[in-house]
């Protein structure tokens, strides 16, 4: 895992402290990345060497996730805001918003709610077909007080869902232990249960038609929630061509079991919404 600066915090609006990191480097152009259900901001961090170094990279946690704070009741928009907070507070101007499943809702809903904030969106395996949420709890926490004894444990009952054949032992390893905090007795899951009654909610593809500026889409080849016509369909409803890359041999979490793959398939993908632009 490569090192990161922070952490730092964002204030949503309704007052919910929002963690997020920087990576270190000279990059001047904005980019947020926002994780999945149950999630948290370091899913992306093993990928975070692989992004190019004009970039401004920041990765976050949302409400609910990580180490950011909590809320009574969750749902898409309160997210998106979110999002919208840390742009604000990590850039003070519009950023690359870059999402993996339900988070690419999110960052969709965050572009919508304040076009200005977004430079352009990536949705990584994340396209709502249909009217359903192209998406599954990447894992519950089997009751919301469950106690582990120690991290050997905490891996060891770490799950995936959808699950998936493959997976980098030592980056699920990682993620499994940043997705807990240490409590009296062990650890426990930082996920705050109840987010997962916002997921799979009607409605939370609304947003998509009005998707503002350029986009694209990133798709696991062998993803069973995102279909291969995730770009085409993108496109009809928003009215313009989307571009799609995807990732062979990938499943739905393409950064554990893919990540060499995935970063190179952002590049891509990268490069159509944020190109590179000569110097004058």
């Amino acid at each position: 895992m490569t090192a990161v600066l922070g952490p730092a915090t964002a204030t949503a609006a309704d007052g919910v402290p929002i963690a997020y990191r920087r990576r270190p480097g000279p990059g001047t152009v904005p980019l947020v990345l926002v994780h999945g259900t149950s999630a948290h901001a370091g899913w992306w961090e093993h990928l975070l060497p692989a992004l190019p170094e004009r970039f401004a990279v920041v990765s976050m946690d949302l409400a609910g996730h990580g180490d950011s704070g909590r809320r009574a009741v969750y749902d898409l928009d309160s997210w998106s805001g979110d999002v919208l907070a840390v742009v604000r507070e990590a850039f003070g101007g519009p950023a690359v918003l870059v999402g993996h499943s339900v988070g690419g809702l999110v960052v969709a809903g965050a572009a919508v709610l304040d076009p200005a904030a977004s430079a352009g969106t990536v949705l990584v395996d994340s396209i709502v077909v249909d009217g359903s949420p192209a998406e599954a709890p990447e894992w519950r926490p089997p009751r919301a007080t469950r106690i582990f004894a120690d991290l050997d444990e905490v891996a060891a009952r770490f799950r995936l869902t959808p699950p998936q054949p493959e997976a980098d032992p030592g980056v699920l390893r990682a993620i499994a232990e940043g997705s807990v905090r240490p409590v009296p007795g062990g650890y426990a899951w930082k996920v705050d249960p109840l987010i997962f009654g916002a997921v799979g909610r009607p409605g939370m593809c609304t947003r998509l038609p009005d998707l503002p500026g350029p986009v694209a889409v990133v798709r696991g080849e062998l993803s069973v929630l995102v279909p291969p016509s995730a770009g085409a369909d993108l496109a009809a409803l928003t009215g313009r061509p989307v571009p799609q890359f995807d990732v062979p041999g990938a499943h739905h979490h393409l950064m554990i079991d893919h990540p060499v793959e995935l970063a190179a398939a952002l590049r891509e993908a990268l490069a159509v919404v944020a190109p590179d632009r000569p110097r004058s």
